[in-house]
């Protein structure tokens, strides 16, 4: 083991604040003792803004010139796990009581960390030896991690890594958001004594015998996939699997696994260590936080990356939704909330992405490398899930029955903690793409994959929104006018999710899989007249006013459809 001591100044700013610890350190050696949480090895628990390769070379070149400096620290926490017996905070005058610090009296003291050596090995298998030698203590930090998350008894965590590391031998067990050219085998196929889970796109979900799916009854989709997604990982780890790998994709394998030990991470400046490390000799002033736990690591990261160079939202969205868990968000949602995140329309947005009955699922993108989905999941949060979450008109006006309560509050609460908007949002969106089964309007099918454009019209937030709207405006006129004539009210009429599915599929009867295609108005997210002549084009035939045909040709042919003119 390596060990640093560096001198420090301890102190805490607000009476419940965590510790914390400032002291000076080059950026080679917080590089060699503190990594970048990332989501590669398949914890999406993992907090990670995007690497921007053009940043770290002007970082670089920036330090280069012996004139300038960064005088904003570089903010580390240290893991729990790892760094419970790695790092050491004391005083001048040794060990100190932490809850006798007075908030804003510093303390002159000092850090001492300790983390592995990395032996710099040049071939495969020194590469391989040295993987396998740190084995045991990743495999030891994982199952404590992995109790930590999910309650579940070592045992049981033991009996899921032999099961996943046996079916990765065999070439059965696939998808784990890293590469996995080592899988040689085909696809399992069916047996009748197995249940499908399979998220192979999402990190790391296939398919369970049910004796090892009993053991994630209860999880969330988040919390399953990291305890899959990391035991996968784990189960990658084997001499015999390591010989099949390029040497390209064992040198990854190896500086992962050797991160995986390093106790400390990189909450805030990660591009200006990325970009200094070769220049070892450039100090930075760290501010660490030697004891916060994981949900306060997390809750640093999001509020101090959510301002300045702003990380997107919908990576924000990802790091709440699945750097925590669901307790974990509990205890912490006030907190967010007054940083002006909202906690709850986050998990809504997990839930669209994560639940198998969604139709949604899977295809949320959050700023990640490599995912596979592509409806940004801010976008989606503000203009579709959020008209479900929050019950806003029309979507009150037409399933208000369905709430308990007297208040408008209160019959949102209930909406929300039992779940109904998810229910009814399923099911307005399953009849949508039941509808369109055989076609590509629903489709997660696209046109560039560089670029994630959809081949279906209707397949981007926008559109869905105003898609959404429309039908469901339309909808509502309709029942009030039968309330209106036929006495029947919509209670009566919306009786369950079943009846509204069948009402949504008669509203789309006549808007045939021809009306998505030859659009030439476009600019929906910029143009409110554009979003109206859309919203206008689905109204005239949903309302059996215009065919679709009649909207695409002759006199009255619909700007929807018209070509610009030159």
């Amino acid at each position: 083991m390596n060990t640093k001591t560096y001198p420090a100044f301890i102190f805490r700013q607000r009476p419940n604040s965590p510790l914390q610890v400032a002291f000076v350190a080059p950026s080679g050696e917080i590089d060699s003792w503190a990594r970048v949480p990332t989501k590669r090895t398949g914890n999406i628990r993992n907090f990670q803004r995007a690497e921007l390769p053009g940043h770290i070379k002007e970082v670089e070149t920036f330090f280069r010139d012996q004139d300038n400096a960064s005088p904003t620290a570089v903010v580390v926490g240290f893991d729990p796990i790892r760094a419970s017996d790695a790092v050491r905070v004391e005083t001048d005058a040794g060990a100190f009581d932490e809850t006798d610090l007075k908030p804003g009296v510093p303390l002159t003291g000092r850090v001492t960390i300790d983390w592995p050596i990395d032996p710099g090995a040049k071939t495969d298998e020194d590469r391989i030896t040295s993987i396998m030698e740190w084995r045991p203590k990743l495999e030891e930090f994982i199952f404590e991690e992995l109790r930590d998350l999910s309650g579940l008894e070592r045992e049981k965590i033991e009996r899921l890594a032999s099961w996943i590391a046996a079916r990765i031998k065999a070439g059965e067990f696939r998808g784990f958001g890293i590469d996995d050219e080592m899988s040689q085998g085909e696809e399992p196929g069916e047996d009748d004594t197995e249940a499908s889970i399979d998220d192979s796109d999402s990190g790391g979900l296939a398919e369970l015998p049910n004796t090892i799916r009993a053991e994630l009854d209860g999880r969330s989709p988040g919390d399953r996939q990291v305890i899959l997604g990391r035991l996968g990982f784990l189960g990658q780890l084997q001499p015999e699997l390591l010989r099949l790998s390029s040497e390209d994709r064992l040198k990854s394998l190896y500086n992962e696994v050797y991160d995986e030990l390093k106790p400390g991470i990189l909450i805030d400046g990660q591009h200006r260590i990325m970009g200094t490390k070769s220049i070892s000799t450039v100090p930075f002033l760290v501010t660490a936080l030697p004891n916060a736990d994981w949900p306060e690591l997390a809750f640093q990261f999001i509020v101090t990356n959510r301002t300045a160079r702003r990380v997107p939202e919908s990576l924000l969205i990802n790091i709440v939704g699945n750097s925590l868990s669901e307790q974990q968000r509990r205890n912490i949602e006030e907190r967010l909330r007054n940083a002006n995140i909202r906690v709850g329309l986050i998990e809504a947005v997990m839930m669209v992405h994560e639940e198998e009955q969604s139709p949604f699922y899977g295809m949320l993108a959050f700023g990640l490398k490599n995912e596979p989905g592509f409806l940004d999941a801010a976008a989606m949060r503000g203009k579709v899930i959020k008209l479900w979450y929050e019950r806003l008109p029309p979507v009150r006006d037409l399933l208000d029955h369905f709430c308990e309560g007297r208040l408008m509050a209160e019959k949102t609460e209930y909406w929300k903690s039992e779940q109904l908007w998810f229910s009814f949002f399923i099911t307005f969106w399953s009849a949508v793409k039941d509808r369109y089964r055989g076609s590509d309007v629903f489709s997660s099918e696209l046109r560039d994959k560089r670029l994630k454009t959809p081949v279906s019209k209707l397949m981007t937030a926008t559109v869905l929104m105003i898609f959404q709207k429309a039908i469901l405006w339309s909808l509502y006129r309709f029942l009030r006018k039968k309330a209106t004539t036929e006495r029947v009210p919509i209670a009566a009429s919306i009786q369950n999710p079943e009846t509204l599915a069948t009402l949504v599929k008669n509203q789309l009867g006549k808007l045939t899989p021809e009306f998505f295609q030859g659009w030439q108005l476009s600019g929906f997210d910029g143009s409110r007249g554009a979003r109206e002549d859309l919203a206008e084009a689905i109204e005239l035939v949903v309302s059996d006013e215009r065919t679709v045909a009649e909207l695409k040709e002759g006199r009255y042919k619909h700007r929807l459809f018209k070509e610009p003119r030159k």
